[in-house]
């Protein structure tokens, strides 16, 4: 009876696979509920995209019909949040958070990603036909997608036609994209966003028409000079984008929310695997602050931007926040290897006993939590915990 049971085995686990595999195909049931509070835990200064964009899954989600996918193009310099968005938005509209997830991947199948699409002449026409033939491949098999076009501002004249065609044309190849999420990012705006923030005198005064129609207006010129299309193609192409969101340059109050963020959590693993509180002062976030590229200006003067944006935060982090916190758990564990040899040495009838490891851990589970506080170590330009 022993090929029965396998059998059996096998048919429950091939259904519970095309199960799973179902759930991830399709957006999760609910995702709207929660979808701008997950973006907004990673994201930050970037609140006017973020609700625009929330909205408009959510209004789409609606839709049991909806009559064409909805297209969103983000704008803004590298480093402020646009690749990152969209890879939160696969992850809470296909119920896979968590960095432990292969996300785009296997968790996220309907998640697809298109970039570097400049490639040398002798390599376009079969770039262009491997380009069409998987999009059109991957929205056969996910009805529920989130398509990704990287630079798009950037592609040739085919490309840009096979793009339009797809996002204008409901049923192209046979193929609907009706209930799927296109989002289109580029790196254009980037002057046209920073004097936006000038104008305006902060972010929050900046309106959603505002940088809707500055995006378009722009998109509009740029493809108007390539010729690659007519102005009633172009005008076609902009019509059925529905939303332009901008990424706006970051600025110092925003790096130390994201540095808040980071030691945040640095603190909760300490918790949990030190039973010790971190804590830091305002010295430490301004010594966090000063290692991040400003270019030619202070960090908290108006109009000042981080060069790379928040790229540099996690560098930094490991730079020197990790180090303290590997030299305070050395020293940790040197005090412990310490107190162990003079405890054995106090008491050598315990030594090995069932007692004395009971004792030990009884004392580890009863151990309050301790308070430990991050400061600058000046002397060496780094970071201590004491």
């Amino acid at each position: 009876m022993v090929l029965p049971v396998i059998a059996a085995t096998a048919a429950v686990t091939a259904a519970v696979s095309w199960m799973i595999l179902s759930r991830q195909a399709s957006f999760a049931p609910g995702a709207c509920s929660s979808l701008e509070r997950f973006l907004q835990s990673e994201i930050v200064g970037q609140q006017l995209a973020i609700h625009q964009m929330s909205d408009a899954i959510c209004d789409h989600l609606l839709k049991a019909q909806p009559e064409k996918p909805l297209v969103l193009s983000v704008h803004g310099p590298p480093g402020v949040g646009k690749s990152l968005s969209h890879r939160l938005l696969a992850q809470a509209m296909y119920d896979a958070p968590g960095d432990d997830l292969e996300c785009p991947g296997a968790h996220c199948p309907g998640y697809k990603v298109l970039q570097g699409m400049d490639h040398i002449n002798a390599e376009r026409a079969q770039q262009h036909w491997y380009l069409k033939n998987s999009v059109l491949t991957h929205l056969r098999k996910y009805t529920d997608s989130i398509l990704v076009i990287e630079e798009y501002d950037k592609l040739d004249c085919p490309t840009r036609a096979i793009l339009r065609q797809l996002i204008t044309s409901s049923g192209t190849a046979n193929v609907s994209m009706d209930k799927s999420v296109v989002i289109l990012e580029s790196n254009l705006g980037q002057l046209q966003l920073h004097k936006m923030l000038i104008e305006a005198g902060e972010r929050s005064k900046v309106t959603a028409e505002e940088a809707h129609n500055g995006l378009r207006n722009l998109v509009y010129d740029i493809w108007s000079q390539g010729n690659c299309e007519s102005h009633v193609d172009i005008i076609r192409m902009l019509g059925a984008i529905d939303f332009f969101l901008p990424f706006f340059p970051l600025e110092a109050s925003n790096i130390q929310e994201l540095f808040t963020k980071r030691l945040a959590e640095q603190s909760a693993v300490l918790v949990r695997a030190d039973a010790a509180n971190l804590t830091w002062s305002v010295e430490v976030m301004d010594f966090l602050i000063s290692k991040v590229d400003f270019g030619d200006c202070k960090a908290h003067e108006a109009g000042c931007y981080p060069v790379e944006g928040a790229r540099p935060v996690s560098t930094i982090m490991t730079r020197y926040v990790t180090r303290a916190l590997k030299q305070w758990r050395t020293r940790q564990e040197q005090e412990r290897l310490l107190h162990k040899q003079q405890h054995k040495a106090a008491h050598p009838g315990l030594q090995g006993s069932v007692q004395r490891r009971k004792k030990a851990l009884l004392t580890r589970l009863s151990r309050p939590v301790r308070q430990v506080q991050l400061h600058v170590d000046h002397d060496n330009q780094a970071l201590k915990i004491v």
